[in-house]
């Protein structure tokens, strides 16, 4: 899919964790569509390099922490009354640390739903407030495939992804009626620096080679994923809402 076959000319679109693999991604295609770009991530230094990258003009971005719940409002309201009312937001945002079961105490998963969960369901809240959003807004988290079945050590990360699943079904029927449309992405193993990570301490384990065959159009890209995300942003997707696409190399079919 061309980014150009995607209109996203005089929308704007916030991202949260614009400067990760997928977020990277997405931003740089939907700037090429014509989207102006309002990145939210925690490093201000990637944050100014990627808008200096980003193709178009009128770029921005916002310094946000997204374990800190109670500090997106005031960035959000700090955005719209920048920038005016959004067209689009995607969730990118996420941290993949697992731990097995005995370490996962009560604070190490509130952690892992903030920055997974909450912080999605709270940017969604702020951004459809009042005079926040133009009619028509378009809403994308970026879920994973783990939240369809199980594996150890990632009873925090799974079940945030599945949380997500079931808000974004919630989300799209109560904003239907305000012409918000709400979908979520579910990503196999991407390209990215998560999957790097995860690699360097599992790849000789068994349960990675599996996985590894089970996923046989390969290993997806970050541009794979963009794709999708841009699709269901899009006009194109305008019947589409309350569901969860995965993009998967053909992992849930094996």
């Amino acid at each position: 899919m061309e980014a150009e076959f995607l209109n996203f000319q005089n929308k704007i679109i916030v991202i949260a964790g614009a400067c990760g693999g997928m977020g990277k991604a997405v931003s740089a295609m939907l700037a090429q569509g014509g989207a102006q770009v309002i990145a939210l991530d925690l490093n201000e230094e990637k944050l100014v390099e990627l808008c200096q990258q980003l193709p178009g003009e009128g770029h921005g971005y916002r310094v946000c922490d997204f374990g800190n719940i109670e500090g997106i409002e005031p960035v959000i309201d700090d955005v719209i009354k920048q920038y005016g009312p959004v067209d689009g937001f995607v969730h990118c945002a996420g941290t993949g640390e697992v731990r097995p079961l005995k370490m996962s105490k009560y604070p190490y998963m509130v952690s892992v739903m903030n920055v997974n969960f909450f912080s999605f369901v709270e940017l969604v809240r702020c951004l459809t407030k009042r005079k926040a959003f133009n009619p028509g807004m378009s809403i994308v988290g970026v879920s994973s495939i783990g939240a369809f079945y199980g594996a150890p050590t990632k009873v925090a990360y799974t079940s945030s992804k599945a949380a997500m699943n079931a808000a974004v079904k919630c989300m799209a029927v109560e904003l239907g009626g305000k012409g918000v449309r709400v979908n979520a992405v579910a990503p196999g193993a991407t390209n990215t620096s998560m999957r790097q990570q995860y690699e360097s301490y599992a790849q000789d384990t068994d349960s990675y080679k599996i996985n590894q065959i089970r996923q046989y159009l390969g290993v997806c890209e970050p541009e794979d994923i963009a794709n999708s995300i841009a699709f269901l942003l899009s006009d194109k997707a305008r019947m589409i809402t309350g569901t969860c696409l995965t993009v998967d190399g053909g992992k849930m079919s094996t």
